[in-house]
């Protein structure tokens, strides 16, 4: 069965390259395919390598940057409020800021008070029979 993921085959290249290098007495006349395998298979290792590192790498930034956002997102927080805070919270001023001043709210529509039911004739009890 033939391996599928790049891992997979590089243990495939590993094995096929150390019975090779076992055998290579008897094998002889691949030699020549023997030493391009192994120089390939050498720099595949070398970027499986680099890869896993600058995944780390991307890993390690993307955490820095979510601490960066974090922060920035706070002290945006803070900063908004001190400028409702100085200016006021209906100034317009705020619009520069890219802050929506306090304009007030729209006045619900009133509704039609509910009909009021009128009182129909009412169902006398049953008697209680004996």
């Amino acid at each position: 069965m033939r391996e599928r993921t790049r891992s997979g085959k590089l243990g495939e290249w590993q094995r096929l390259l150390a019975a090779l290098q076992i055998n290579q007495s008897e094998l002889a006349f691949l030699e020549p395919q023997r030493t391009q395998l192994a120089t390939l298979v050498g720099q595949a290792e070398d970027f499986f390598q680099s890869q896993a590192a600058l995944a780390a790498s991307k890993q390690d930034a993307s955490q820095q940057l979510a601490a960066l956002v974090s922060e920035c997102d706070r002290l945006m927080t803070v900063l908004r409020f001190s400028l409702k805070q100085y200016y006021g919270p209906t100034a317009e001023k705020l619009t520069e800021f890219g802050i929506q001043p306090f304009r007030g709210r729209d006045p619900k529509a009133k509704l039609p008070p509910p009909p009021v039911e009128s009182p129909g004739p009412v169902d006398p009890e049953p008697a209680a029979v004996d």
